[in-house]
């Protein structure tokens, strides 16, 4: 096996603060990574497009004998990307979620996920939602029903990842059937011993025509960590503001919002 790749994977990870790191952003095992970089093995064509990815380079520039890889990495280091500039967002995130995990860790469970419908003005929707942990931080998933009653409905699941920066809960997650839309959920921490509600803004795209951008204020309410998952699954959906199922305190925290005189959407804080 020819020694360019593992002595130009060398070179890019030089870029960056480990090899360790690269193996985390990556999700590789380090030591198969370091079977790659004593070129002992070959590594797959999809992780290979996924570490080109990462580091900014193409897959025929990263076979290159290692002399003239160099000597691309001196001339176009803008445009190679070994100083991990497209993968700015990786490392931010990187940071934000490994800081946040003792943070959020009393936010781990089950929540029934309340806010106004962008799709369907006039309508609340409860979604169910999971906050769990991963070795490589704290994910979120979310699960939606949509559809009027008796109409068709259709299924919406989002997944994404949990962060606290400057004494807020961020969640950003993507739509994973359709993937035609990221959510970013933005909540005031509970300054209480028990959680019950955390209260907040959600900013989306609505599921309609002309999919207009549109944010609202949200209302997460803490289940626990042991929940009848399918009966559940079942309450979610769209409802009227009036329907009983919608508790009082959940309808009064997501009635207004908009801060008058300014045009801003703000949250109610417990």
């Amino acid at each position: 096996m020819s020694r360019d790749l593992p002595a130009n994977l060398k070179a890019l990870c030089s870029y960056h603060k480990s090899i360790a790191e690269v193996c985390r952003q990556l999700g590789v095992n380090r030591s198969q990574f370091n079977r790659y970089l004593n070129g002992e093995t070959f590594p797959s064509l999809r992780l290979m497009r996924r570490m080109c990815d990462f580091f900014g380079v193409e897959e025929s520039e990263i076979l290159m004998p290692h002399g003239q890889f160099m000597e691309l990495i001196r001339l176009k280091p803008h445009e190679s990307g070994v100083r991990a500039e497209p993968n700015k967002i990786a490392a931010i995130a990187e940071d934000l979620r490994m800081g946040s995990r003792r943070d959020l860790d009393r936010y781990v469970g089950y929540y029934f996920t309340y806010y106004n419908s962008m799709s369907h003005p006039g309508m609340i929707l409860r979604s169910l939602t999971r906050i769990y942990r991963t070795r490589f931080g704290i994910n979120v998933k979310s699960i939606e029903t949509v559809g009027m009653p008796g109409q068709r409905k259709f299924t919406c699941k989002y997944e994404g990842a949990c962060f606290m920066l400057g004494d807020r809960l961020f969640m950003t997650v993507m739509e994973m059937l359709t993937r035609n839309e990221v959510m970013q959920i933005i909540l005031y921490p509970s300054y209480n011993n028990r959680i019950h509600y955390l209260t907040g803004v959600v900013s989306g795209v609505a599921a309609r025509a002309p999919r207009p951008p549109s944010a609202t204020r949200i209302v997460c309410q803490y289940m626990g960590d042991n929940l009848d998952l399918r009966k559940s699954l079942k309450l979610s959906g769209l409802y009227t503001p009036d329907d009983p199922a919608i508790p009082a305190e959940v309808r009064a925290m997501l009635s207004g919002g908009v801060r008058e005189g300014t045009g801003l959407i703000e949250a109610p804080l417990l």
